[in-house]
């Protein structure tokens, strides 16, 4: 029985359950650090339960030489897939649009482009009434940016 073992829980038991505790905590930062940790976390329970790693020392190093190591090798190229800019963005600029709710200054509207209700905005003074025509000047997240047209 080492440090880590609880009662009936087991070291690769705990080392499973940090392991998964610290990927769900990163889908609340999103940090995008902790993902990291919880895989190197999950790589100590398997060597643990395959008996390779049996003391705290020898899993304390497999935790902290596979976290880092992932860490450092895959944070950069995981962050360029999975937070690029789209390039998709740029190809609804120009794009002209039916109004289906109004957009006013002070509040999101509705457009219907490619058969599909998108959130609009604009940061004109002017409202853009239900029934007119817009087109579309930018992109924030799912939402798109819109100018009437004359």
């Amino acid at each position: 029985m080492d440090i880590l073992s609880i009662g009936v829980l087991s070291s690769s038991i705990i080392w499973a359950i940090l392991g998964i505790v610290l990927i769900a905590a990163e889908l609340v930062t999103t940090a995008f650090v902790l993902v990291f940790f919880g895989l190197g976390s999950l790589l100590t329970a398997l060597l643990t339960w395959a008996g390779v790693t049996t003391g705290f020392t020898s899993q304390l190093l497999v935790f902290a030489v596979s976290s880092l190591g992932l860490l450092l090798m895959l944070r950069t190229f995981a962050k360029k897939q999975f937070f690029r800019k789209s390039e998709v963005s740029q190809e609804f600029i120009g794009q002209k649009v039916m109004v289906t709710k109004a957009v006013s200054p002070d509040s999101e509207g509705t457009v219907s482009y490619r058969g599909s209700e998108w959130i609009a905005f604009s940061d004109s003074r002017e409202v853009i009434p239900a029934g007119s025509m817009a087109e579309i000047t930018g992109t924030e997240g799912i939402r798109v940016k819109i100018r009437k047209i004359s």
